[in-house]
């Protein structure tokens, strides 16, 4: 900004001097003060309005980041975990949904306070046993998400099982209360030809087998269990 002022200030100067030219040293004094003029003035400005610029830039990006956060757990939501997802560069993408069973259950009986500990506690559970294969984040309600391009199948189960355990052994303690709660959870596997749509109905439809087989439990989608049948039989033992 400092230097584009120079050179117009200068510019006008030096036309001003040629047309009206008197002697070179009255030209060389009044280009020099103009230099100095410029300076004095353009510098503060420029820096004035750098920070402004600097602020605003650091205000839009902290306000990208909230529209990507959820307020409650901190951890990345919905709109994240489906940008994650659109663009992953990825061979095989494994979709993990998991959910708090009987969560209705806790807002009715101990209340909504209670129940929003509970999703805070098990979004730090899982955030600690899940970060390290991918994006950990809510999708909202009590419904939580991984999204892993660079992890194998096995080693998420194993991870989802010490993940279950480590859930119904916790005692969370929410609004005065005590909450025991379990989790059911849901394994998909997106190749580059599929939707995101797809591969998430897919693990909607094994955590809700989940469900049905009596929570606290994981179930993968069947092209999972036609893929990895050894790891079908190791996600039904545990």
């Amino acid at each position: 900004m400092t230097g584009i002022s120079l050179v117009i200030a200068l510019g006008v100067d030096v036309t001003s001097q040629l047309v009206f030219f008197a002697d070179w040293p009255t030209a060389l004094r009044s280009w020099l003060l103009t230099v100095v003029i410029v300076f004095i003035i353009a510098i503060p400005v420029s820096f004035t309005f750098g920070r402004s610029q600097q602020a605003l830039l650091l205000a839009h990006r902290e306000l990208e980041q909230l529209s990507r956060t959820d307020q409650l757990t901190g951890l990345p939501n919905r709109r994240a975990l489906m940008e994650a997802s659109e663009q992953a560069d990825f061979d095989a993408m494994v979709l993990v949904i998991a959910d708090v069973d009987r969560f209705k259950t806790i807002n009715d009986t101990i209340g909504h306070r209670a129940g929003d500990a509970v999703i805070c506690a098990i979004g730090q559970i899982m955030a600690s046993h899940l970060s390290q294969f991918g994006l950990v984040g809510r999708m909202g309600g009590d419904e939580f998400a991984l999204i892993a391009t660079n992890a194998r199948v096995e080693d998420i189960v194993l991870a989802l099982i010490n993940l279950r355990e480590t859930v119904t052994k916790t005692a969370i303690i929410a609004a005065d209360n005590v909450a025991n709660v379990s989790i059911s959870a849901g394994i998909a596997i997106r190749d580059p030809s599929i939707s995101f749509d797809t591969v998430y109905s897919e693990a909607d439809e094994a955590l809700y087998m989940a469900k049905r087989n009596g929570r606290n439990r994981i179930e993968l989608s069947e092209r999972v269990r036609l893929a990895y049948p050894e790891v079908f039989a190791r996600s039904a033992s545990g």
